[in-house]
């Protein structure tokens, strides 16, 4: 027997997985496929529920808010893109994983800055009289952000543009001052007197060229 041989004999082979443990590894899989169905229902369910609700909303000319129970923030992001969708505002109220719930409005009605702290602080809103200093709707230092809102993929105008596009312009830019240069450089020899070599080359056809050496030959005056 070969050296090979020997030591193949000698490993040990992997361990058989035995019916407790098969079973074991099925139970645990059924587990888990359970739980992703339980939880696409769940979430199912919420969208058709919260749907027909934002339907109901949005056909009730009467109303101009709509308040939606505490829920967890994935949910709330969900509720937060069908609202979008829908052509409504939303925000979050509340502390989170304890009350933190979301009002939906209608977009002409959306409150003014100072109702909306009131509604932050979970305060009853009393509209300003002519004395006081914040006028409804007139934006506050103090408020707050909403953390629920989703990130807006459009792209500031003011803000500088992304790096690839920045290499891409300064690529552009660089060929644009190298073709400026070399205007700026030809008109400045042209100034000074100097030819470039396009303007050296003889431009005339063949027979051009015979009819001005003979002139010059005959204008040679004869050496003898």
């Amino acid at each position: 027997m070969d050296i090979l041989g020997s030591i193949m004999k000698k490993m040990e082979k992997p361990p058989v997985m035995g019916e407790k443990e098969r079973k074991l590894k099925k139970m645990q899989q059924d587990i888990l496929k359970k739980e992703q169905e339980e939880k696409e229902k769940r979430v199912r369910e919420f969208r058709e529920k919260t749907a027909d609700e934002i339907k109901k909303f949005v056909e009730d000319q009467a109303r101009t808010r709509h308040v939606f129970p505490p829920m967890d923030k994935p949910y709330r992001s969900m509720l937060y893109t069908m609202v979008e969708d829908a052509g409504l505002a939303a925000h979050s109220f509340g502390r989170e994983e304890l009350d933190r719930h979301v009002i939906i409005f209608k977009e002409n009605d959306v409150p003014c800055e100072a109702e909306m702290l009131a509604l932050r602080r979970g305060e009853a809103y009393l509209p300003p009289s002519d004395g006081d200093s914040i006028a409804e709707g007139e934006p506050h230092e103090s408020s707050e952000k909403d953390e629920d809102a989703p990130q807006k993929t459009r792209r500031n105008r003011n803000a500088p543009p992304p790096e690839y596009l920045q290499k891409y312009q300064k690529h552009l830019g660089g060929m644009q001052f190298a073709k400026e240069d070399a205007i700026k450089a030809q008109a400045d020899n042209r100034s000074y007197g100097f030819v470039s070599s396009e303007q050296k080359k003889d431009k005339r056809t063949i027979e051009e060229t015979l009819a001005d050496i003979r002139a010059r030959k005959k204008q040679k005056p004869d050496s003898s």
